[in-house]
């Protein structure tokens, strides 16, 4: 459990063979009180895929059948927070404490040591909240299903769990109550941890500075100085704006026939809720007209190598709409164009002459967000080289803006993204689940992220009918 930082990557296993969809399966049939929307397939993953809406509530849920028996499910809601108590993450951790069909002390943990899981965990992001595990095993998968869904629809969310995951103020000495009252608590804690962190920190200034206008301008992991004011009544209000069928969206993935899986969420959760509005995707972030500037203050690191080198110097970017796949894939290509490899023209400006140890950890593109992230950082920096560094990714910039890049470069990054498709490792549906949940928060379409070759095939048309594609994107 925990505050999501990053999705799981490309792996090693060949290609399978496609999975029949139960027979009978088309648009507009009604399958246990949902009803079909789409029903594509995505051949270069070996993927069938299914779209379908909850009649009732309006929850969302896709099943990509595959000939892979690590089968996937995920639970997901849009979870907005308006201040830095941390409020999602707790209630992340504390739903898991026990829920009405299963009341006992932590149902998740003893989960851990009785399920023959592949993987089992929750994860609170920006403005969403999941709920993912996988297994290879269908009476395990039916009661890791079991378990999950109760959590998040039929929590008990007592107070006592409130304080443990949250926060409580108890001696420091519990053998002696004269002794110094202090705060504790596991999220309390764990946030304390990412704070103490540089570069945690510096990655949590980026977003709320660079998207200070809605949801990202606040802490959703927690701030140690503000989880103290979040109150149990709150945290069970939260949950019931946000943890609602209608607010939902399931994914399902692997080799068992999802019709199960939608009858049993039907039956015992769905069917007895009534249709709310779903909370409000989170807007796109104005545009600026003109660039700002933050210094985050952090602790030096004892065990640095070079005790003068501890400056972080990052320039950010708010770019497009992460639910949109042609752009969000465009831009990713570039990003790993500009700083992947020994031949990167970041490589070269930032690396090469030594002004720094490395790149910072959230370098890059990331679509986490409404508005998609480009970062380009540099870090074990003497501070008086700030300045230079700041040129030195404004002239880099311009000359890949003038000069552009390679054709091989291009071919060599797209012919990456390709291999990344054939060889894929067994957590493939773990990824997928993942990888997916973000854009569709945002109302992208799901299907058209999985479409990989397709974009790359109308990538591959724009630089055929503009060599100069990629310079004149702004």
């Amino acid at each position: 459990m925990g505050i999501l930082r990053g999705f799981l990557r490309k792996g090693n296993f060949a290609a399978l063979r496609f999975q029949s969809r139960p027979a009978g399966s088309f648009v507009g049939q009604e399958i246990h009180g949902f009803i079909v929307k789409r029903v594509e397939d995505i051949p270069e993953l070996f993927i069938k895929s299914t779209v379908l809406s909850h009649i009732k509530t309006g929850a969302d849920y896709i099943h990509l059948a595959r000939d892979d028996s690590n089968n996937v499910f995920s639970i997901g809601f849009r979870t907005i927070p308006t201040d830095s108590t941390g409020v999602p993450h707790i209630l992340e951790h504390t739903v898991l404490c026990g829920s009405q069909k299963y009341p006992v002390r932590d149902p998740f943990f003893k989960m851990l040591n009785r399920s023959l899981s592949t993987f089992m965990n929750a994860m609170t992001g920006p403005d969403f909240t999941m709920y993912p595990f996988s297994t290879q095993n269908d009476k395990d998968f039916r009661n890791l299903m079991s378990v999950y869904l109760d959590a998040v629809f039929n929590p008990k969310l007592e107070k006592l769990d409130f304080l443990q995951e949250g926060w409580r103020l108890e001696p420091e000495n519990l053998e002696d109550p004269n002794s110094k009252w202090i705060i504790k608590g596991v999220v309390f804690n764990e946030m304390k941890g990412v704070y103490a962190d540089p570069q945690s920190n510096l990655s949590q200034k980026i977003m709320n500075t660079l998207l200070p206008s809605h949801t990202y301008a606040t802490v959703y992991g927690g701030d140690p100085l503000k989880i103290p004011s979040l109150t149990w009544e709150q945290l069970k209000n939260f949950h019931r704006q946000f943890y609602h069928p209608s607010n939902a969206k399931f994914i399902s993935y692997g080799n068992i026939p999802f019709e199960n899986h939608l009858k049993f969420l039907d039956e015992e959760y769905l069917s007895k809720y009534d249709k709310i509005d779903r909370a409000a995707v989170v807007p796109l972030e104005p545009k600026w007209t003109t660039s700002r500037r933050i210094e985050v203050e952090s602790r030096n690191d004892p065990m640095a190598p070079e005790k003068d080198k501890q400056t972080t110097v990052a320039v950010s970017f708010s770019l497009n709409d992460a639910s949109d796949p042609l752009e969000s894939t465009i831009l990713q290509i570039i990003s790993q164009l500009l700083i992947d490899g020994p031949n990167s023209p970041f490589y070269k400006s930032l690396l090469e002459p030594n002004i720094g140890i490395g790149y910072t950890p959230v370098t890059g593109y990331d679509a986490h967000s409404r508005n998609a992230m480009f970062t380009i950082g540099l870090q074990g920096v003497k501070t008086e080289d700030s300045e230079k560094v700041i040129e030195v990714i404004r002239t880099t910039f311009e000359d890949a803006a003038k000069n552009g890049f390679p054709t091989e470069r291009i071919e060599a990054v797209l012919h990456k993204i390709e291999l990344s498709i054939k060889h894929q490792r067994s957590n493939f549906g773990l990824g997928l689940a993942m990888g997916l949940t973000p854009p569709w928060n945002h109302e992208g379409d799901p299907l058209e992220f999985l479409k990989v070759n397709e974009r790359l095939s109308r990538f591959r048309n724009q630089i055929k009918e503009n060599p100069n594609f990629l310079q004149e994107k702004n």
